[in-house]
């Protein structure tokens, strides 16, 4: 099976981290009988950055250059669990596999699949549980007489299709516009932007 190795750490100051971290990747590839296509490495915080590694990884990823994609920690690939499950759902959809090493998750057997599907369902609840929670302080706020909706997330459309056409895939868009991947979609279809039909045809 051929793999991509992504691995970063958080600053400059965890050099030989990083480079520990690709050690570990390699030898754990090795040992799984692995070919590695690439290693993506880079230093940066996941929040605070647009991770240009990762965004190489994932255009890799929509062609399908490698067979799965192999980290060594969860929280060294995505910001949250949302980030997560949005990033690895988008591999899936391209057929490729997700491997963390250390919290023994791999997407491409039974097991790897059931626990990804539990933490899946575990962040759904939460979510639901969020809504609720929202949806019990607006009927409250409207019994009291205020008025309250939800402000609209401002999207700048025009830029998002510039980073699409220059190759970022749209679950780092929406990473680097703070939504979420469905809302990304959905804002593009409400304004009548095909990107889908562009991505099948490249």
């Amino acid at each position: 099976m051929k793999v991509g190795i992504y691995a970063r750490v958080s600053t400059e100051k965890q050099e030989e981290s990083l480079e520990e971290q690709v050690r570990m990747l390699v030898e754990f590839c090795e040992r799984s009988k692995y070919e590695v296509y690439k290693v993506y490495s880079e230093t940066g915080s996941g929040a605070k950055t647009k991770r240009e590694m990762f965004m190489e990884l994932m255009r890799d990823v929509e062609t399908k250059k490698f067979d799965a994609v192999v980290v060594l920690k969860l929280d060294r690939f995505s910001r949250s669990m949302l980030d997560l499950l949005t990033s690895v759902e988008r591999l899936k959809e391209k057929g490729v596999g997700f491997i963390s090493v250390n919290d023994h998750i791999e997407t491409t057997t039974p097991q790897g699949k059931l626990i990804f599907h539990i933490m899946g369902a575990l962040a759904e609840f939460e979510r639901s549980l969020i809504y609720e929670r929202t949806k019990v302080g607006i009927e409250r706020a409207k019994r009291e007489g205020k008025v309250c909706h939800r402000p609209r997330k401002n999207i700048n459309l025009d830029r998002v299709v510039d980073r699409y056409k220059k190759g970022i895939p749209l679950t780092e868009i929406a990473a680097i516009e703070h939504v979420s991947y469905s809302t990304l979609r959905n804002r593009l279809r409400e304004s009548g932007i095909k990107l889908e039909t562009r991505l099948t045809e490249d």
